[in-house]
């Protein structure tokens, strides 16, 4: 057997150490590039400077390459949770930034980092729930909807997180999660109908699915498709479709028993909006991003800078959709807005942009799109379905370039930036960068 020598020893710590912070930042939804040029640079901080750093979806390799003639030293994590705590991504990447501007030692990083991985969330599993049942009531009144809609948007979505709370805690997979709380979404606007209330179901579906549209994975996909990361981009764009899936699954399989049953869930339009509501809507995506933030255990000093870049990615589409201009490019530039903003309220915080990102790019989520692609296809229109599944798309796509793109002109040009990142292409939302030594 061979034993490692002392300096293998202390590499494989320090990798350990690196990998350890990898799986908070992957974990996350934090994209591939990010990692990478995190973990290089905490290795590099910790005195090894020869590191390779390869990531997948589900796992995450170092190398530390010692000499030509000599074995190299590897360590591989796998990350098979994924679960948003943008709190511990934040403490990890000020942890990361404080140990490659020399303001810790390597000891009190990796002492820190242990704190970091066994601290509590933020908020208590209550305030979670309501905070996403707040969301989906917010996202009721952006749409139009009245006092009875943002009510039952409010209690279905209790409902379907405890839903998904339930069965994460027995193991199964996000899908079955979004199926069951999709098909129940559409069966509380069954019921709503079938005792002839005046609702618009369709306001109801889309505030009740808006929780589970996997927003965030999705900017992580055009991420790391943008930064080269191409297996890990496909990766999370099947995970998209999987998780999308799920959520039409259960919204066409109770549909087809609505239409058995005789129950019409007609296609409506979202209600006309004029000038005087815009100061509700503003106030409503605000309350939805926020909303978002804590039910992403977002750090506290972040919720009301998330609130105004809710607003803000807001404002825009709204001013660029007076225009009548394409949904998606409305959208697109909207959210080049977003990410701008975004940029600037997480550097002056000291955040990753990626925590105001994820809440903000909420109330423009297609929600509505989709339940109504879904609609005509249970009405048999599969013309107009599938059009308007592919307009959903194609909004979705444009949300997350378009963020992706107002953090990267965000970001100044810097001169000190390591061989790493000049490497490493696109725009990076989460990570340190060295200074340069004077």
């Amino acid at each position: 057997m061979h034993l490692p020598e002392p300096d293998e020893r202390e590499a494989y710590r320090v990798l350990d150490f690196a990998l350890r912070a990898g799986e908070v930042l992957l974990s996350g939804g934090v994209g591939a590039a990010d990692v990478t040029a995190t973990l290089v640079l905490l290795a590099r901080a910790c005195g090894l400077d020869r590191v390779v750093c390869e990531v997948t979806f589900t796992s995450i390799t170092l190398t530390y390459v010692r000499a030509s003639d000599v074995a190299p030293v590897t360590s591989v994590r796998l990350v098979q949770v994924r679960a948003p705590d943008h709190t511990r991504v934040t403490e990890v990447d000020n942890l990361v930034t404080d140990l490659v501007q020399q303001r810790v030692t390597p000891e009190q990083a990796m002492t820190r980092l242990e704190e970091i991985r066994r601290a509590r969330h933020p908020y208590r599993r209550w305030a979670v729930t309501a905070s996403r049942a707040a969301l989906a009531a917010a996202i009721a009144v952006l749409l139009g909807g009245g006092a009875l809609v943002t009510v039952a948007a409010f209690a279905t979505t209790v409902v379907v997180d405890r839903i998904a709370g339930a069965l994460g805690a027995r193991g199964l997979p996000d899908f079955y999660a979004n199926l069951l709380g999709a098909a129940f979404a559409t069966t509380v606007a069954m019921g709503l109908i079938a005792a002839e209330l005046d609702v618009r179901p369709s306001l109801v579906v889309a505030s009740g699915i808006v929780l589970l549209l996997p927003g965030i994975t999705l900017v992580g996909s055009v991420q790391d498709a943008i930064s080269g990361f191409l297996l890990t981009a496909s990766a999370r764009a099947f995970e998209v479709f999987v998780l999308a899936a799920g959520i039409v699954a259960g919204v066409a399989g109770v549909l087809s028993v609505a239409d058995r049953l005789g129950v019409s869930l007609a296609v409506n339009q979202p209600p006309e909006t004029g000038l005087a509501d815009l100061p509700a809507q503003f106030l409503a995506a605000g309350v939805a991003a926020a909303a978002a933030a804590a039910g992403n255990y977002a750090p506290r000093r972040t919720i009301p800078a998330a609130a105004v870049a809710g607003a803000l990615g807001w404002g825009a589409f709204r001013g660029l959709d007076h225009l009548d201009l394409n949904p998606a490019l409305s959208t697109g530039v909207a959210a080049v807005v977003l990410g701008l903003g975004a940029y600037v309220f997480a550097h002056r915080q000291r955040v990753p942009p990626i925590v105001l990102v994820a809440a903000g790019i909420i109330p423009l989520l297609p929600g509505l799109t989709i339940y109504r692609g879904m609609l005509f296809l249970a009405s048999g229109d599969t013309g107009t379905g599938f059009l308007l599944l592919s307009q959903a798309t194609s909004i979705g796509l444009a949300l997350a370039a378009g963020v992706i793109l107002g953090s990267f002109l965000a970001q100044p040009a810097r001169r000190e930036l390591q061989r790493v990142e000049r490497r490493i292409g696109g725009p990076r939302m989460v990570g340190a960068l060295r200074r340069r030594k004077a």
